[in-house]
């Protein structure tokens, strides 16, 4: 099992790739620049410390050289980060070329780079259920933390630049809502994908999961699956007025609670090696 803090880092790397996947369903002629440096200002941050925290736990590392599978991850991750820098940089003046290839180049090693950071969290064979499973909740979480970020910071936006048209803010929010409702039924099913497929230390970390993290796990789905269910239909109820004032503080709630969720599911991580 990873340590906690291995875990947290997770955590952070998917706020910033989930950050980029939701920042791509908003048409970028529709919205002000500023939005989109201001949003990926903030994802550079997250990936930024991310990053930093990962260098400073591997070169703290006591085990010796370092397993080839967390020299790869570590690698890639740093040519996340500066294609996300470079996309930064971008957004002032007309680089479109370079914007398009260092947005597009980023998605694609954050996704290697998620599954590699997998494949780390599990001891099951390459070619396993584990394997699989893993990455797609990795991938699942990462883009319900992103659409939550964006939502928030793009209802923000409507408070600074009142009189736009709602389509941006109503397609972040339409991506949360699938990603959300995809998330959960992943969550109820996963377990039992891994209690049937699953190899005997997935099923070690079931059992300590059913007989001490019950609780956590309750937690968990509650304040991250069923209340921010609850407030996507009080949010669409707001934006149908409009009153994006309402939606965006509904939106800081929701965030609030996938944060919150997440950051439990982590623990989960750290305490089960199970990837809910």
């Amino acid at each position: 099992m990873k340590t906690y803090a291995v875990s947290f880092l997770l955590f952070l790397q998917q706020v910033s790739l989930g950050g980029l996947f939701a920042l791509s369903v908003t048409p970028f002629r529709q919205l002000e620049r500023g939005f989109y440096k201001s949003t990926a200002g903030v994802l550079v941050l997250i990936s930024l410390l991310a990053l930093w925290g990962k260098v400073d736990l591997y070169l703290k590392a006591e085990t010796g050289p370092q397993p080839f599978w967390t020299t790869l991850d570590l690698s890639i991750f740093l040519l996340f980060c500066v294609c996300i820098v470079l996309y930064l940089i971008s957004l002032w003046g007309e680089r479109v070329r370079i914007r398009a290839r260092a947005f597009s180049l980023a998605l694609l090693l954050g996704i290697l780079g998620l599954g590699l950071t997998a494949f780390n969290f599990h001891h099951a064979a390459f070619w396993s259920v584990e394997t699989f499973l893993y990455a797609v909740s990795f991938f699942l979480s990462s883009l319900l933390l992103g659409g939550a970020t964006v939502g928030m910071l793009i209802g923000h936006w409507y408070l600074i630049d009142t009189g736009q048209s709602l389509e941006p803010f109503l397609g972040v929010f339409r991506f949360f809502v699938v990603v959300l409702i995809v998330h959960t039924s992943f969550l109820i099913l996963a377990p039992g994908a891994l209690y049937l497929l699953g190899d005997p230390a997935t099923h070690a970390g079931l059992q300590r999961l059913w007989s001490e993290h019950l609780l956590l796990l309750g937690a968990r789905l509650l304040v991250s699956q069923a209340g921010p269910l609850v407030l996507c239909y009080m949010i669409w109820q707001t934006l149908k007025v409009p009153n994006t004032m309402a939606a965006t503080g509904l939106f800081y709630i929701a965030l609030l609670g996938v944060v919150v969720g997440e950051i439990l599911g982590r623990q989960l991580l750290s305490l089960t090696a199970l990837p809910l």
